[in-house]
């Protein structure tokens, strides 16, 4: 517990961009998968048409899965970076845990439902869109949403709070007294 205790938010911003910077160097170094780049129509010469989706998993295996991981909760931390230390408490741990959290949920069930779709071809669909499309409109987006919502209901409590804004101003009347440019 002491080691969880001297781990500042940097650090974690630190691992996540090696984690982010190896899975990138794989995908890079590896081979492309059959059909990246698109295969030739069946009957208008010059057109090319998606490759095969599944060959594209297969040829990267879990990378991209990881990789979004590590990309959503780098943003949580960086957002989280963003309230000074001192006014870090457990409501915004939690609120922010529970944020990260959805979004991973989601990108989790995003993967999954687009991964069945490849294999079977199958998938369902939920206000007139497919299951993945929801996910991640509803799921991604929505879970990023309501840290927007988070910074403007909380503004005055984590990020400009009433006395800050006082000392600001009490800067700046002695700055224009001393005759500086303000």
């Amino acid at each position: 517990m002491k080691f969880l205790n001297s781990v500042q938010p940097i650090h974690v911003v630190l691992a996540l961009l090696l984690v982010i910077a190896g899975i990138t160097a794989f995908v890079l170094l590896s081979e492309p998968p059959a059909g990246a780049t698109g295969v030739p129509h069946e009957t208008i010469a010059g057109l090319s048409v998606g490759g095969d989706a599944g060959l594209t998993l297969e040829a990267l295996g879990s990378a991209p899965f990881y990789f979004q991981i590590a990309v959503i909760l780098l943003s949580g931390v960086l957002l989280y970076m963003g309230v000074a230390a001192h006014r870090r408490d457990h409501r915004l741990r939690l609120f922010f845990l529970l944020g990260i959290g959805f979004a991973i949920f989601s990108w989790v069930a995003l993967f999954l439902t687009y991964e069945l779709w490849v294999t079977s071809g199958k998938t369902t669909v939920f206000m007139g869109f497919p299951t993945p499309t929801n996910w991640m409109f509803w799921g991604i987006w929505g879970s990023f949403a309501a840290f927007d919502l988070f910074y403007v209901i909380f503004f005055r409590r984590y990020f400009l709070p009433p006395e800050d804004e006082q000392a600001f101003n009490d800067l700046m009347d002695e700055i224009k007294a001393e005759g500086g440019d303000a």
